[in-house]
């Protein structure tokens, strides 16, 4: 693999320390902002915000706001509500908010490349399943092992040789998981087969995006593109899951 570069791990560093400042991310979050958001959402794409909030709140929130929950725990467990209820009430909030901290500081930022990087770091709780014997606990692992190697993309795009080897490790981590969820699928309740089903649908429908995202890339598309598809297929995977840890009874 070929070690990060300064300039990457700068970028990196410049996007947690927006976040850390909690005073800052704390005064964007009234009403003025949520108007925002409602305007600059009509214009993206849905289900990009979604995912890029996702990995917003997963990668940089959470792990930031653990760490202040030492200094005064009563006031961020407001802090976390508050998030995550507007997000509840504006899907791709959080995605908006990092982006407006983004434009505030006027740093020449990937969003979408650091969150991937930082999807290598990210705490794996959310892909742990704990219960339910064997079967259950592969899906998780496979996902994990997944997620890890799509977080890779960023450091090893710049390399053809070495990229075309993640990309094989991409695709058989792929059908590992797959393998494992339609070894998961028989042993569930009838109730939930058709909702597990249409998840693994759709990790297949990005799966498949993914790869030709890829075709596009080797064409001469930016490595952004491949970056944001990589990042959706991770939302794909952290949704699955969590349907499996929700709903799950052998």
């Amino acid at each position: 693999m070929k070690p990060d570069n300064p300039y990457n791990h700068t970028m990196n560093l410049s996007l947690r320390k927006i976040c850390s400042n909690f005073s800052i991310v704390r005064c964007w979050l009234p009403s003025g902002m949520c108007g925002h958001a409602v305007e600059s959402h009509s214009m993206a794409s849905a289900l990009e915000q979604q995912c890029l909030s996702s990995a917003v709140y997963s990668v940089l929130f959470r792990p930031l706001l653990e760490r202040f929950e030492m200094r005064d725990p009563t006031a961020l467990r407001s802090f976390r509500s508050a998030l995550v209820q507007a997000e509840r009430e504006q899907e791709g909030f959080l995605c908006l908010l990092i982006k407006h901290l983004l434009s505030k500081s006027q740093l020449d930022v990937s969003l979408h490349e650091s969150l991937l990087r930082l999807q290598g770091t990210a705490c794996s709780d959310d892909l742990k399943l704990t219960n339910g014997g064997a079967v259950v606990q592969e899906v998780g692992q496979r996902a994990t092992v997944l997620r890890a190697i799509l977080a890779r993309i960023p450091n090893e795009i710049g390399d053809r040789r070495t990229f075309l080897e993640t990309i094989k490790e991409i695709a058989n981590s792929i059908k590992k998981l797959l393998d494992a969820i339609n070894s998961l699928i028989p042993l569930l309740s009838p109730e939930l087969q058709p909702l597990v089903d249409q998840r693994k649908r759709d990790f297949v429908k990005f799966s498949k995006r993914f790869s030709n995202t890829l075709k596009e890339y080797f064409k001469g598309e930016p490595p952004e593109s491949v970056f944001n598809s990589a990042n959706q297929l991770i939302c794909q995977i952290v949704l699955f899951v969590k349907i499996i840890r929700e709903n799950i009874i052998l």
